[in-house]
């Protein structure tokens, strides 16, 4: 199967997030973004599949893809939000304003001791949505790539020492992370994973997705189903110049997968989540920061 996202190669590296880590440190927001303005623009000049990656997807959310411009603000705004999670990871939410939508979802969990898996999507703060679940008392622990892990974890050390964020890596076998979130919601805990991306080995079920057929992973819903937990989507959208919009939606209570027709409920449960993955990009397409052909995945069974 192909796995564009994961063939594409880091431009980032530890050093360069350091220096920028320090930058921040050092200037402040408002100075750094200005900084981050230039490199940008390096960026959008010398790499040709990331040009190509945001005009396929502004033809898809206005029909044309533009020129250069709309190209440079859309990368810009993935920096805009990457810079802050900084900011939100050292707890500096005094520089941002948050507004909630559906927070009392998180809060009748909490009031139930009852854990839950947080589904979301590159799209806008995966690091601003954990305010939403701080606020309402949870530790949130988040699924990742290994190879992916590894890097932020080192990251995470650096920027939240207290241990508030925790990264659970999955690995080709992935048993040995089921069985650690199976104990975390069992404790009443949230994780959160990203519904988005198929990866190397990952079931996928094709679906509608922006007006044409597109491969996204079931797993998630796979092991909701396993796990009988319930599973909120969850969105922190940018908003110029400081707002974050946090959404917290209840997706399913309990997912049931009958034995026969698994295959077809699954990727009925996945058209689902393309539904409203849709609706929230649409009300914020510069958040959309999946920067590969999206549309060009070929998926397997979704067994």
């Amino acid at each position: 199967m192909s796995a564009a996202w994961l063939s594409v190669p880091e431009k980032g590296t530890l050093l360069g997030m350091r220096v920028l880590i320090a930058l921040c440190g050092l200037a402040g927001r408002r100075a750094t973004r200005l900084v981050l303005r230039l490199v940008v623009l390096y960026y959008v000049v010398v790499h040709a599949d990331v040009r190509r990656a945001s005009r396929r997807w502004l033809r898809r959310v206005h029909g044309r893809a533009g020129g250069l411009g709309p190209v440079y603000r859309h990368v810009l705004r993935f920096a805009q939000v990457a810079l802050d999670r900084v900011f939100l990871l050292t707890g500096r939410t005094d520089l941002f304003t948050f507004t909630h939508v559906g927070r009392e979802h998180l809060a009748a969990l909490r009031a139930r001791g009852q854990g839950a898996l947080l589904v979301g999507a590159h799209l806008g703060s995966f690091e601003a949505m954990r305010v939403l679940a701080r606020d309402n008392g949870f530790r949130v622990h988040v699924l990742a790539h290994e190879a992916n892990a590894r890097l932020v974890n080192a990251l995470l050390r650096r920027l939240d020492p207290s241990g508030a964020v925790t990264l659970i890596e999955v690995g080709p076998d992935a048993a040995p992370a089921v069985f650690q979130v199976q104990e975390l919601i069992e404790r009443g805990e949230l994780v959160a994973l990203l519904g988005d991306r198929t990866g190397l080995s990952s079931r996928a079920a094709v679906v509608d997705f922006m007006g044409a057929p597109a491969a996204l992973p079931t797993g998630p819903f796979a092991l909701a189903a396993a796990l009988g937990c319930p599973v909120h989507l969850t969105f922190a959208l940018y908003r110029d110049p400081d707002r974050y919009e946090l959404i917290c939606e209840p997706f399913a209570e309990r997912l049931d997968l009958p034995r026969q027709g698994r295959d077809e409920a699954l990727r009925e449960v996945v058209a689902r989540f393309a539904a409203r993955l849709e609706h929230h990009a649409r009300r914020a397409p510069d958040n959309w920061f999946n920067f590969y052909d999206f549309w060009a995945l070929a998926p397997r069974s979704p067994a």
